[in-house]
């Protein structure tokens, strides 16, 4: 991997400001095949390296311009009230062709000792090579999106269909997967242990907080024949979310 960037940003206040940003990455690729010669009782005879017809590279000029905005109020763990915000759009052009775009809005409502959090958050990409093959797809199921989800949190003989070794397809893990991400949450925070002022329990030297909460999130591609119908339901096997 090949880079150069730059970066500049412009205060229009003390809580609000533009960010700009380009760059170029150029990712190139070697193959080389390892091959063994080994005897019927398990000794290997010949070891040889040579050197393949590697992937075409890569070559991606980028470039960013983004609003954010941050007025936040910060608690002992957390923010407690004000909002913040950021609203990117990052063209990339070259080898590939295609736009991301990120709009993340953020409140807090301060309710003397406790707050009420509110996350509302979209990434996408989109334009011609969005939703090509030479681009890592986006994953939904990580703790910052929809806390309770992993890769670990599959269960692969139970949820997946495979064949011998291989598996073959695995719908929960599937729903998780796509080019453009919408997250919501809401989580209410109560500051168990601070001081007078914030806290339920005077004892200043250990702040603790517990947040109940609720998370909700969604990944879907461009492509017209990966059109997913969704159903509500109590049992998340009876869900109806076709890949």
């Amino acid at each position: 991997i090949d880079q150069g960037a730059g970066y500049a940003f412009y205060p229009l206040s003390t809580t609000r400001r533009f960010e700009v940003s380009g760059g170029f990455t150029r990712y190139s690729y070697d193959s080389e095949v390892h091959s063994f010669l080994v005897s019927p009782s398990g000794r290997i005879l010949d070891d040889n390296r040579e050197s393949a017809p590697g992937a075409p590279p890569l070559n991606l000029a980028e470039g960013s311009i983004a609003y954010l905005g941050d007025n936040s109020y910060f608690g002992f763990t957390s923010p407690e009230a004000g909002q913040r915000f950021c609203l990117e759009v990052s063209p990339t052009f070259g080898t590939l062709k295609y736009q991301s775009i990120l709009a993340d809005y953020r409140r807090y409502f301060f309710m003397r000792p406790v707050s009420l959090a509110f996350r509302a958050l979209h990434y996408g990409r989109y334009g011609g090579d969005a939703d090509g093959d030479r681009l890592q797809p986006l994953f939904l199921g990580y703790e910052t999106f929809i806390r309770g989800y992993a890769l670990e949190s599959f269960d692969v003989t139970r949820e997946c269909t495979s064949s011998g070794t291989t598996v073959q397809s695995c719908a929960p893990l599937d729903r998780l997967i796509g080019t453009r991400l919408a997250v919501a949450n809401l989580e209410l925070r109560l500051p168990l242990i601070g001081t007078e002022e914030l806290g339920l329990i005077n004892f200043p030297f250990v702040p603790t907080e517990i947040a109940p909460f609720i998370d909700a999130g969604l990944a879907w591609t461009g492509d017209a024949d990966r059109k997913r119908n969704l159903t509500f339901a109590r049992n998340s096997d009876a869900l109806n979310i076709p890949v």
